[in-house]
């Protein structure tokens, strides 16, 4: 018996997130926001604040570009880690277009893109 569980969605489960993420793709082109090549990591700026929206930290990206010996196999996306001046949301690429619209209606978002007000 293996160990572990891995999760094979439905073709129905899949039909719809290709959809939601046709509809993420089209709202990101629409208002300017750029996305990282494995489209997991969000960048925009909205009032002079910049915020990056992934489903995980800058630390993780730079700990997976190295093996497990410590060799470097591609080059680090943050090489100076968290940058001053920048709004890391650590959530759903699903959840882009609600943290956005939340944002520019003026909300604050706690580290997880919920509303705290």
């Amino acid at each position: 018996m293996p160990f572990g569980y891995h999760w094979k969605p439905s073709k129905a489960a899949k039909m719809q997130f290709a959809e939601k993420m046709g509809e993420v793709d089209d709202f990101c082109k629409a208002n300017g926001i750029g996305r990282s090549i494995s489209s997991d990591s969000y960048y925009f700026e909205i009032g002079g604040v910049y915020y990056r929206v992934s489903n995980h930290s800058v630390e993780a990206s730079n700990k997976r570009a190295h093996n497990w010996k410590g060799e470097q196999v591609r080059r680090e996306y943050h090489p100076d880690g968290r940058e001053d001046g920048v709004v890391y949301i650590h959530a759903s690429k699903t959840r882009i277009v609600q943290i956005y619209a939340d944002l520019k209606a003026g909300h604050h978002l706690d580290g997880f893109g919920n509303r705290k007000d």
